[in-house]
Formats: structure tokens, sequence, C-alpha cells
């Protein structure tokens, strides 16, 4: 018997060696590591529990943004399923004459296993989860795309935040590793009748995305959890009740003071929702409305403050600038501001510009 499995996909390569005292698969790829890493987030009472507390949530792949990411689809069998794999996913809940009845029904070529297909992907995504990042800090994409521009981002030592993530998972949990996306121009599914286990066949559908999608230049953590949970109701056209655990089963914590920057969106601080006053040219007063068209009020006051404690020398503010092409002809650039903060009274902030302008040029 083959004791070690792969599978190749462009430049990458998914393993699993049934060798090793790790039942982990791993991907094997020729990316370096980014030195940092960069989460975005809207304003939220979400996100920003998520920033106080120090945690990620661990993605679902029914609440990921596209639906062929990590789909079920990306499974097929071109023949019939070896039925030992029924067996450990069946053999203690169906007698053997119910498994073999069931077995023959999956399996003919009318289903082609699609039953075991479905059972095997609720299960494993109730067991592990999906947590995004990027390795570009400068992505004029991301900022509209997941923040609309009144967001944040909040920047990370790569190394240190994985050391951080492994360091807290518990015995029952278990860090399944950081890994790059496999871009692709096709979607291509993997034959699982050729493995004796669904987990390269797993690692495989948790990585493979659009080659649409490589401007996020995504870097996915994977943690397995038990009894994660399973959001069925969010899949279009599914009656099938959610499979509802403690949501904090999708938490996964890392140390708070890992976050070594946090930049506001260029839109964060707009009249619709803060009484803005400029004191001089330097120094802003803003306050969050307390209006019934400002959602996020609690949520920004509740932001600025956090920053103020914990944040003020690594807060900084998206913005934009000309530069000069070699044709002496203007063209513009992000950028981002070092800022100063400091709560006054009745929420309200004085932000003091620093004119410490980082240039963010791809």
């Amino acid at each position: 018997m083959n004791n070690i499995e792969t599978y190749e996909f462009n430049d990458f390569k998914y393993v699993k060696d049934y060798n090793s005292s790790d039942h982990k698969a791993i991907i094997e790829h020729n990316k370096e590591k980014p030195k940092n890493i960069f989460k975005f987030y809207a304003i939220s009472r979400f996100s920003i529990d998520a920033l106080i507390k120090g945690y990620f949530y661990a993605s679902h792949p029914i609440e990921l943004n596209d639906t062929l990411d990590c789909s079920p689809f990306l499974w097929y069998t071109s023949k019939p399923i070896d039925i030992e794999q029924y067996k450990r996913l069946w053999g203690n809940i169906l007698s053997d004459k119910e498994l073999n009845e069931y077995f023959e029904e999956d399996c003919n070529k009318e289903n082609l296993c699609k039953g075991f297909i479905s059972n095997v992907y609720d299960t494993a995504t109730n067991l592990f989860g999906i947590i995004s990042t990027t390795g570009k800090e400068n992505n004029p994409l991301m900022w509209p795309h997941y923040t609309q521009e009144k967001g944040f981002q909040i920047k990370f030592n790569t190394s240190k935040l994985e050391k951080s993530i492994e360091s807290k998972i518990t015995d029952d949990e278990e860090y399944l590793g950081l890994y790059p996306l496999n871009y692709s121009q096709k979607l291509s599914p993997i034959d699982v009748s050729a493995y004796r286990t669904m987990l390269v066949p797993l690692y495989y559908a948790t990585n493979i995305k659009s080659e649409q999608w490589k401007y996020e230049d995504e870097w996915r953590f994977i943690v397995g959890k038990q009894n994660m949970g399973v959001p069925y109701t969010k899949s279009g056209l599914v009656q099938r009740e959610d499979y509802i655990v403690d949501k904090t089963n999708r938490y996964v914590f890392y140390d708070r003071d890992l976050v070594e920057e946090i930049c506001l969106g260029q839109n964060f601080f707009n009249a619709r929702e803060f009484e803005i006053e400029w004191l001089d040219k330097k120094n802003i007063r803003v306050k969050p409305r307390d209006i019934e068209n400002n959602w996020e009020y609690k949520n920004q006051v509740l932001l600025l403050e956090y920053i103020v404690e914990n944040l003020n020398d690594k807060l900084y503010y998206s913005g934009v600038k000309y530069e000069l092409d070699d044709n002496e002809e203007h063209f513009l650039i992000r950028t981002k501001e070092k800022l100063e903060i400091k709560k006054t009274d009745n929420d309200s902030f004085v932000i003091t510009r620093t004119d410490d302008i980082i240039r963010l040029m791809n």
C-alpha cells in the first residue's frame, strides 16, 4: 500500500505521509512567506470585538465570498470509492447489511458517490475554519471590497502571528498551517477515488481559487476544532437547518500586542457619521454622531477608545498624493499618515496629523 499520497496542481503539491506521526497533510509550494500580513475589516460589532479581544473568526466555507471557494464540487469520483471509507464514516451507525446496501446504491452510475461526498464535506467543514489574510499592504481593491474605505486594516509580523496562534491552540484543537492560495485559470475538481482518506482532497479544496482573485495575494490560516458548526441556511435554496454550536468555537486567538499598526480608511471620519472640527492645520476634533442613521456609533466609540488606550503609537490614516512619473506627468498613489489621538470628553477625540507620510507604491 502506498503510504505517501500526493496531488500536484500548478506549482503546488498536496501531500499526506501515512508514515509520519503527524496525521495532518501539508501543502508544498515555492512561495516565500511575506514578512508582514494584513487583515482588512469593515466597521461592525463583530470586527471591533475581534480586535479588542485578539481573535480571528475562522470562517466556514459557506461563509466565504466566492461560492466556488472550498466548494464540495471540487470533489468528484471516477469510480466507486473504497467501501472502507464508507465503514469509517458510518460503521458505528449502520449495520453491515445497511452499509452494504447504501454503498451499492450510492456508488451506482447515477449517484456517483454523491451521498458519501456530501456527508464527508459536511463532517469535515464542521471541523475546520479559514482565516483569510493578505501579504500585500498596498492593495487598492481590498480597501473598497472589504472596508468600503470606512473600515480599518491591521498589520502583523507573519512569523510572530503564526507562532502566537499555534501557542494558543488547545489539546483538542489543531493548527493546520498557513498557506498561499493556489490561483488557477480553471478550477479543476480532484478525483477522490485515488485516495484512501480525504485529507489530500480536503487540503486541495481549501487552497484552490480562481485567478481572478489573484490581486488579493491571500495567505490562509487553516485551524481545526471540534464542533465549529455548519451554517447551511446561508446557502441558496437549502432547506436544511443550521448545525449550531457555540459560535466562539470558530474564534482563533492571538496575542493582542502583536498588532504592529492599525490604519483607518480614508472615509472613516465622514461628516454623516462624525462631527468634524478643524482646530488648526494639524489638530481635528472628531465625535461620532449618536443619531438614528449612524448604526455604528457605539462601535466607532469603542474602536477609537481602544486605539487611544492600546494603539496610540501605531495609528495611521489612509490617504492619497500626487507623484511625478519619468515624463513629469502626475499620477496618484495611496499613502498612510501617522496620527496621534487622544480622548477629550463626551466621546470626542482629537486627532493630530504628524506629516509622517509613507508612500505606498506597487
